[in-house]
């Protein structure tokens, strides 16, 4: 993880930064930086105690729950503005999951222990705090009831536009037929199906998207 000092981003990034003054009391700003990740780096760990409240400025995420066995699921995706560590700071999270960058992740970094009484305590960021858990759970719905709704083929376009990177998806098979709701072997047959469609080209083990925009509609259809 890679720290910028928060007046240093502001001079660049003006308009995030007056964005982020809308969010967070004054009275926490002066103890948050900015913090860099890589592709594929963890910014939370479930084995990890949380130090942070973290506010997704720019890149995407991934959410995964990590079972008893070990197993771990994925269960969400973390876009610009979502918060991360919000459910330790209101204290309804006791098992912490892995949260990993997808691609290159920028996060303004609220320290918990220094800031929960000031955040707890704002009803303008707890006003917008529970409009954005609001959100959060309409989006978890909508992604089980799409599992209904949507024909596969619907579903992965959709999904593999969430998570590709640089026009690049390579996730694991076994972890994508688990998200979609579908067997393994069904997957590898979609996927060669868009291979000869020319939605995508396969090198070695990783599929590169050639038709984004033909993916794009295929993602919002029903049919």
């Amino acid at each position: 993880m890679e720290k910028i000092n928060l007046k240093d981003y502001a001079e660049i990034f003006v308009d995030i930064y007056n964005d982020i003054q809308e969010t967070f009391p004054k009275a926490v700003l002066h103890q948050a930086f900015i913090c860099k990740f890589s592709s594929n780096e963890y910014i939370v760990r479930f084995d990890e105690d949380i130090q942070y409240l973290f506010l997704l400025l720019d890149g995407r995420a991934k959410i995964y729950i990590v079972h008893e066995n070990g197993k771990r699921a994925l269960i969400q995706f973390l876009k610009k503005d979502d918060f991360i560590g919000e459910l330790s700071l209101i204290e309804v999270e006791k098992n912490l999951k892995d949260v990993v960058a997808i691609n290159d992740c920028t996060c303004l970094a609220v320290p918990l222990a220094s800031s929960k009484e000031h955040l707890l305590n704002d009803n303008l960021f707890l006003h917008n705090l529970l409009k954005y858990l609001g959100d959060k759970l309409l989006k978890r719905t909508d992604h089980y009831t799409a599992m209904q709704d949507y024909e596969f083929k619907n579903r992965l376009a959709k999904y593999i536009l969430q998570i590709e990177n640089d026009g690049c998806f390579q996730e694991k098979h076994t972890e994508t037929a688990e998200y979609v709701g579908v067997s393994y072997r069904h997957l590898l047959y979609t996927l060669n199906q868009f291979l000869e469609e020319g939605l995508l080209e396969k090198k070695g083990r990783k599929y590169f998207i050639i038709n984004k925009e033909k993916l794009e509609r295929l993602s919002s259809k029903k049919d």
